[in-house]
């Protein structure tokens, strides 16, 4: 048990140093850079824009891109070169892009041409392809390094993280292949979600629904409350809860989570005894993370629960895998066989 404690306090340091470091990258003496000149603006996920400075305010930097003057956060840059472009340029030779279309489709490839109405766009077969820039939602350079952002961020395995959603964006998750949830950014501090299992042969199945809110959003801090709600479907009377409050410090490749909450039922009210929670991420690769999601329950009876596991990703879709150990209040699993329970989690983002 001991040695199990030491692993995950040794994963966490590791995650509290690489969120550090990745604190560290977005801090840029912008007042050196000249207006005028053509830049490539790494962003802290990895994405990169390029084109003519235009203006320099407290927090924000503008450039013209594409005949369009675009907006970017100051936290959101953790590097800034400068571009070889010409006046004219469109895209590195070598570069390929995203293109989000107002009908949701996505296309990847490098740009060959453009002009005020239109940009035409090479695919990876060869193929061209002309783009009406009325058309287009955004435009992405995306490297070799980190095609994609983790898409599920807002979350560990089951703990929810201090992050949340932007308004309009939701996902549609399973866990454990019965317990199916449905959540939605209704703006970009409120989010909500619920489902209901799927058990099969039980007459009673599990509801739940949860609301979290996100009072605080600072350069490489989010703080969010919520409430999480859970009841069966065959009982007529109240159903149980936990009150929570969760912090998380660093961006989405690398973050320590830190949190807790406190339990409820409709009967007995809010519980004495708090429910911590420890979490971690730290990107391994462009399409996989590596989670820990760790809770201490606390009280005379107290127990805990340690997982750690990986989650793999693309623009759109992430899969979880964990083992999860649950100790006892005398530190030990209770269990004489295999004492690991596999978690399996899927997402698709919408």
């Amino acid at each position: 048990m001991k040695c199990i404690f030491r692993i995950v306090t040794i994963v966490l340091l590791i995650f509290f140093y690489q969120t550090n470091v990745s604190a560290q990258i977005g801090r840029i003496d912008f007042n050196r850079f000249v207006i005028g000149k053509y830049y490539e603006f790494v962003l802290t996920n990895d994405l990169i824009y390029t084109g003519k400075l235009v203006s320099v305010d407290e927090n924000t930097i503008s450039f013209l891109h594409e005949s369009t003057v675009k907006k970017l956060r100051k936290d959101l840059i953790k590097e800034v070169n400068i571009s070889v472009a010409s006046p004219d340029y469109t895209a590195p030779d070598s570069g390929k892009v995203s293109i989000e279309l107002k009908d949701g489709s996505l296309l990847v490839g490098s740009i060959s041409a453009s002009d005020k109405d239109s940009l035409t766009l090479k695919l990876s077969s060869g193929s061209l392809i002309t783009v009406k820039r009325d058309q287009i939602v955004e435009i992405n350079y995306l490297t070799v390094q980190n095609p994609w952002s983790d898409p599920n961020s807002s979350r560990l395995f089951f703990a929810p993280t201090g992050r949340t959603m932007k308004q309009g964006d939701g996902y549609f998750s399973v866990a454990e292949i019965f317990f199916p949830m449905v959540a939605y950014g209704v703006t970009d501090y409120i989010n909500v979600a619920g489902g209901i299992s799927l058990v099969p042969g039980v007459d009673g199945q599990l509801y739940y629904f949860n609301l979290k809110a996100r009072p605080v959003h600072l350069k490489d801090f989010d703080l969010s409350a919520g409430v999480f709600y859970a009841n069966v479907t065959s009982y007529a009377e109240g159903g149980v809860g936990a009150l929570y409050l969760m912090g998380t410090y660093g961006d989405d490749r690398n973050a320590l989570t830190l949190g807790g909450g406190y339990g409820f039922n409709t009967d007995d009210g809010v519980s004495d005894y708090p429910v911590l929670i420890i979490g971690g991420e730290l990107q391994m690769s462009k399409s996989a993370k590596l989670i820990s999601e760790n809770w201490i329950i606390t009280g005379d009876n107290g127990a805990g629960i340690i997982s750690l596991g990986v989650r793999f990703f693309g623009r759109n879709m992430a899969g979880d895998f964990g083992l999860i150990y649950f100790t006892d209040s005398d530190g030990g699993s209770g269990s004489s066989g295999w004492p690991f329970i596999p978690w399996l989690g899927l997402h698709f983002n919408f």
